[in-house]
C-alpha cells in the first residue's frame, strides 16, 4: 500500500457526468473491487504534498483523496459534473476548469508537481499531442500517471464478462501508441498491471508513471 490510500465517497454521493462515466461500476459487488484498484495502483506511484493535476475529473472519484493529500488541485474536464466542489477536502485549494487536454495553453508549463490522467488517453486520437501536453505541464522531477486499459479484440470479451460492453467503440488510441507518444517527452519511471504481475500481452489494465 502507498502513501495514498482511496477514499471512495459513498454510494450516491457522486454525480455521472456524461452516459459514458464508469461511475456505478465502482459499487458494483465483485467487479467494484477491479475498477478501485486501478485507481489505486495509479495513486501508488504518487507522493503527498504541492501541487496535483487531474485530466478527466469525471464524476470526481479521485477529488476527495487528491484535494486530502495535495496542497493544489486542478480538475479539467470537457464537461464537469455537478457537486465537485463539496467533494473536495478541507485546507486544499481547488479548482475545476472545462478544458481540452490539446490546448497546452489551458495549463500553466512547469506548474504540476504530479498529474493524474486514468483512462483518458485511449480516448485521443493525437497521442503526440496529448503527451506534450502533459510534459508541458509537469514540473521537472514530477510525477506523470497513465491508466488504460490494454484493449485488443481478444481480450474485450473479459471486460464484456466484468460488464463494459463494446469498450472497442469508445477507444482511438492503443496501449503501444500511447507509450510510444509518452516516450517521446518523458522517462518511463514504473509499471503496474492487472492482473498483477501479469506481462503486457495479458494485462487488462495497466498504470504507467512517468517523470521529466
Amino acid at each position: 500500500m502507498g502513501a495514498i490510500v482511496l477514499d471512495l465517497p459513498a454510494k450516491g454521493v457522486l454525480t455521472a457526468n456524461d452516459e459514458h462515466d464508469p461511475l456505478p461500476f465502482y459499487y458494483k459487488p465483485g467487479v467494484g473491487w477491479l475498477y478501485r484498484y486501478r485507481l489505486t495502483m495509479a495513486l501508488d506511484y504518487l507522493r503527498p504534498g504541492g501541487r496535483v493535476l487531474e485530466i478527466g475529473v469525471g464524476s470526481g472519484v479521485l477529488v476527495p483523496t487528491l484535494t486530502r493529500h495535495f496542497d493544489e488541485y486542478v480538475g479539467t474536464d470537457l464537461v464537469l459534473a455537478k457537486g465537485l466542489d463539496h467533494l473536495v477536502r478541507p485546507g486544499c485549494k481547488a479548482s475545476f476548469i472545462i478544458a481540452d487536454l490539446l490546448d497546452e495553453q489551458s495549463l500553466q508549463a512547469n506548474h504540476f508537481d504530479a498529474i493524474v490522467c486514468i483512462s483518458v488517453l485511449e480516448h485521443i486520437l493525437d497521442s503526440d499531442a496529448a503527451a506534450r501536453a502533459l510534459a508541458r505541464a509537469l514540473k521537472p522531477g514530477g510525477t506523470c500517471v497513465a491508466g488504460y486499459p490494454m484493449v485488443s479484440h481478444a481480450r474485450s470479451r473479459a471486460f464484456d464478462v466484468i460488464g463494459f460492453k463494446g469498450i472497442d467503440d469508445h477507444h482511438v488510441s492503443a496501449p503501444a501508441k500511447i507509450e510510444a507518444s509518452l516516450r517521446k517527452v518523458l522517462k518511463p519511471k514504473g509499471r503496474t498491471a492487472f492482473p498483477p504481475l501479469s506481462p503486457v500481452p495479458l494485462a487488462l489494465y495497466q498504470a504507467s508513471a512517468w517523470t521529466k
